[in-house]
């Protein structure tokens, strides 16, 4: 009896780095499916991998979510971090991650909405990041109530 031939998914070939999802969703976001990935624990954790997969997640960053940034270019120090304007209330629920540096200190990074923090996108073009077409594609983006974004671990097959 002959057997039909099935499709086998190769998540990765030989000697071939893969980005796992969870540690891609949090250098991208800040958290990933469940937290910010393990592998993620300081500073130099943050900057390590950054440097790593920059390279790989910048790109589709920049093309599925115009006019935003990486959360790893933040806490990395590549662009300043936008400043809280409204401290929010305790309960609020948003994004706010520690992230410990090597000498003993370390940041909070946060993720508010409006009118805790200015929009990502104003920021960003206050810093001269972000130009005048970005930012139409940003609004065009925002229209379509924003893309999906393609994690790197599901393209292998």
């Amino acid at each position: 009896m002959t057997r039909t031939a099935t499709r086998i998914r190769k998540r990765w070939a030989e000697g071939t780095d893969v980005l796992h999802s969870e540690l891609e969703q949090s250098l991208l976001r800040g958290r990933g499916c469940i937290r910010t990935a393990l592998q993620l624990r300081t500073l130099d954790d943050w900057q390590l991998h950054w440097a790593r997969w920059r390279d790989t997640i910048m790109p589709k960053a920049l093309e599925h979510r115009p006019g935003l940034r990486p959360f790893a270019c933040y806490v990395t120090g590549e662009i300043p971090a936008r400043p809280v304007e409204i401290v929010p209330p305790l309960s609020h629920g948003w994004f706010k991650l520690y992230v410990p540096a090597s000498n003993g200190t370390g940041a909070w990074h946060c993720d508010y909405p409006q009118p805790y923090m200015r929009h990502e996108v104003e920021h960003l073009r206050d810093l001269g990041i972000v130009d005048a077409a970005e930012y139409r594609r940003w609004r065009e983006w925002r229209k379509r109530g924003g893309c999906t974004y393609p994690v790197e671990q599901g393209l292998y097959e």
